[in-house]
């Protein structure tokens, strides 16, 4: 296979990229200059070694010293609220908002109506954190922050039978998103106001 036919294999795989895109991404790289070719692969080859996985909310994060990232061990984090996203870019529309000053868990994708779940759904790592926080007695709440269609509203709907039993009898709550957000919306895609609304509203 030529070098171009496999960088656009490799560009394939992105979410949301066709053959046809992938394949202009590889003629556009040919068009810029050598040097930013060169930065572009030096990044993406130190991309493993600098970015770790917070133990907690299991988002991304630059390396520091410890296994928490920066909203995990703050202190003014609300540790009593507890919102569950999709994904990493999820929690960046959140924060930008200003909105939202409780803890995170990214829970790595959507889980699947009909086809079986596949292994970067971490629910089996959630439950392991909301039992964690349970015995604890700092939760209070579970936000469902999923995006407003037919998979966001079963993965809502699965994580809540899942979550169930072990918060049955306790005194949390769990909450979605409210209607701020219009049906069919990613919540990676929602502004800062829309967010805002949605979250005063969560119910």
């Amino acid at each position: 296979m030529d070098p171009i036919s496999k960088l656009s294999e490799l560009f394939a795989e992105f979410p949301g990229i066709g053959e046809r895109q992938a394949k202009r991404f590889a003629y556009y790289l040919l068009r810029k200059p050598s040097g930013f070719r060169k930065e572009l692969a030096l990044q993406l080859a130190e991309l493993g070694d600098r970015i770790a996985q917070c133990v907690d909310c299991k988002r991304f994060f630059e390396k520091t010293t410890t296994d928490l990232c920066e909203t995990c061990r703050n202190m003014n984090t609300d540790k009593s609220v507890l919102m569950i996203i999709e994904k990493d870019t999820d929690y960046d529309v959140v924060r930008k908002s200003r909105s939202y000053n409780g803890a995170y868990f990214v829970l790595g994708g959507m889980i699947p109506i009909l086809e079986k779940q596949p292994s970067y759904v971490r629910t089996g790592e959630l439950l392991e954190r909301i039992k964690k926080d349970t015995e604890s007695g700092v939760l209070k709440e579970i936000i469902l922050a999923f995006s407003l269609n037919t998979q966001g509203d079963h993965t809502d709907s699965e994580l809540r039978r899942i979550l169930e039993p072990t918060v049955v009898g306790k005194d949390i709550r769990m909450t979605s998103l409210g209607r701020g957000l219009s049906t069919g919306t990613e919540l990676e895609y929602s502004d800062s106001k829309t967010l805002e609304y949605a979250l005063k509203n969560r119910q």
